[in-house]
C-alpha cells in the first residue's frame, strides 16, 4: 500500500457491549476498509510519542517496541517483521499520526481487499477518550453507537471485564453519553450517531448512511461478515471468542433488543432510569420512571462515586511513564477479572 499517511481514518466509539464489535466486523468485511481488532495503542502511545516529529533509527526502534508491548496487539493478524521494517524506513520528518496509519495499514484482514480508501479503529475506551482522539486526529470521522442502557446492563452482567454493579454501569453509560453529546455540539460535521437497535433492524439502510458519511462505496458483501469469523478470530483465544463474540458467527438479527424487559428486576430498572436521567431521551430511549426517586438516587451514590473516581484515576495514569501506565492498566484488568470471578454480581 502506497502512502498510508494520506488515507483518512475513522473511529467507532461506544460503551462496551453496545454493538461496536458488530459494526467493526461489518467494516472489516468491506473491500475498501482496513480496521484492526481493538487495541488502544493510539491513546496509550500519544503522551510519549505524540509530539515527536523528527525520527531516527533509535527512536523508531523504541516506538516499535512500545507498540509490541500492547497485549491486544498480539492478537492482530499482522507480520511483525514487515511492520518493523516499514516503520524503520520512516527516518526523518514524520508525524506520530503517520506512523500509526502505517501500522494499521499492515493489518491482515480475513476478507479480500481492493483499493484501501479508509482506515478504521474501534475500542470501548474511546467513548471516554474521544477528546484525546479529536486532538490527535481532528480531521477523522467518528461513529457513535449507542445501545439501550438497560440491555447494555444485561449484557455487561454476563461478562467479566467490568464490575456488574447496576449504578456503576448506569453511571458509565451516562458519563459517556454526556461527554460525547457535548463534543457533537462542537464538532457536528465529524460525528454520526446511530442506535444499535436501528442498525440491526434495518442494516442495509443504515450501512448505506454510514458509507455515505465516510465517503466510501456501499457494498452489500459486508453482511457476509459472519461467514469468516473463524479466520477473523484466528489469533484470539478460543474461550474468549466463545464467551464474548459468539453472536458474531450469526447473521445480523434483532434477538438482543429489549431483553431487559424479561431479565432485569424492577429495582434495577428504577436505578438505571434514575442514574441515566435525561440522556436516555437525548439518545432516543424512553425511561419508565421519569420521576426523581430520591431513595434510589441515594442508593446509587457509591456506584457514581466509584465511577467518577475510576475516570479520575485513568486521567492520573496518563501522567505516568508509558511502560508504568501499561503495567498498571493490565494489572487493573486482572484484578477486575478476579473480582468478578469471586464475587460475581
Amino acid at each position: 500500500m502506497k502512502n498510508p499517511e494520506n488515507i483518512p481514518i475513522f473511529f467507532i466509539i461506544g460503551r462496551p457491549r453496545s454493538g461496536t464489535y458488530l459494526l467493526r466486523n461489518l467494516f472489516d468485511a468491506h473491500p475498501n476498509v482496513i480496521i484492526p481488532t481493538e487495541c488502544p495503542m493510539i491513546v496509550n502511545l500519544y503522551p510519549k510519542w505524540g509530539k515527536v516529529t523528527e525520527w531516527n533509527q533509535k527512536s523508531l526502534k523504541r516506538f516499535v517496541e512500545d507498540v509490541f508491548l500492547h497485549r491486544d496487539f498480539q492478537k492482530w493478524s499482522i507480520d511483525k517483521e514487515e511492520v518493523s521494517k516499514e516503520i524503520l524506513s520512516y527516518e526523518g520528518h514524520y508525524s506520530y499520526q503517520t506512523l500509526i496509519k502505517v501500522i494499521y495499514s499492515k493489518f491482515q484482514s480475513a476478507f479480500p481487499k481492493g483499493d484501501i480508501l479508509l482506515l478504521g479503529d474501534k475500542n470501548p475506551v474511546y467513548s471516554t477518550n474521544t477528546e484525546k482522539l479529536l486532538k490527535i486526529f481532528p480531521e477523522a470521522k467518528y461513529i457513535h453507537l449507542t445501545r439501550d442502557y438497560r440491555d447494555n446492563l444485561v449484557s455487561i452482567q454476563k461478562v467479566d471485564f467490568e464490575a456488574p454493579y447496576t449504578p456503576l454501569i448506569a453511571y458509565r453509560w451516562r458519563f459517556s453519553a454526556k461527554k460525547i453529546h457535548r463534543l457533537k455540539k462542537k464538532h457536528a460535521e465529524n460525528f454520526f450517531s446511530m442506535r444499535y437497535e436501528d442498525l440491526v433492524a434495518e442494516p442495509e439502510k443504515n450501512m448505506k448512511q454510514l458509507c455515505n458519511f465516510l465517503a466510501i462505496p456501499y457494498d452489500e458483501r459486508v453482511f457476509d461478515f459472519h461467514k469468516k469469523q473463524q479466520d477473523a478470530f484466528a489469533n484470539h483465544p478460543e474461550q474468549e471468542v466463545e464467551k464474548y463474540h459468539q453472536s458474531l458467527t450469526n447473521p445480523i438479527n434483532t434477538k438482543k433488543i429489549g431483553v431487559w424487559k424479561d431479565q432485569l428486576k424492577t429495582k434495577d430498572v428504577k436505578m438505571t432510569d434514575t442514574v441515566v436521567g435525561q440522556y436516555a431521551e437525548i439518545n432516543g430511549y424512553q425511561r419508565i420512571y421519569h420521576r426523581d426517586l430520591e431513595w434510589i438516587r441515594i442508593q446509587s451514590i457509591p456506584g457514581r462515586v466509584y465511577g467518577r473516581m475510576s475516570y479520575l484515576f485513568a486521567d492520573f495514569l496518563d501522567l505516568l511513564p508509558f511502560r508504568w501506565r501499561l503495567k498498571v492498566k493490565e494489572a487493573g484488568s486482572i484484578l477486575a477479572f478476579a473480582y468478578n470471578k469471586v464475587f460475581g454480581k
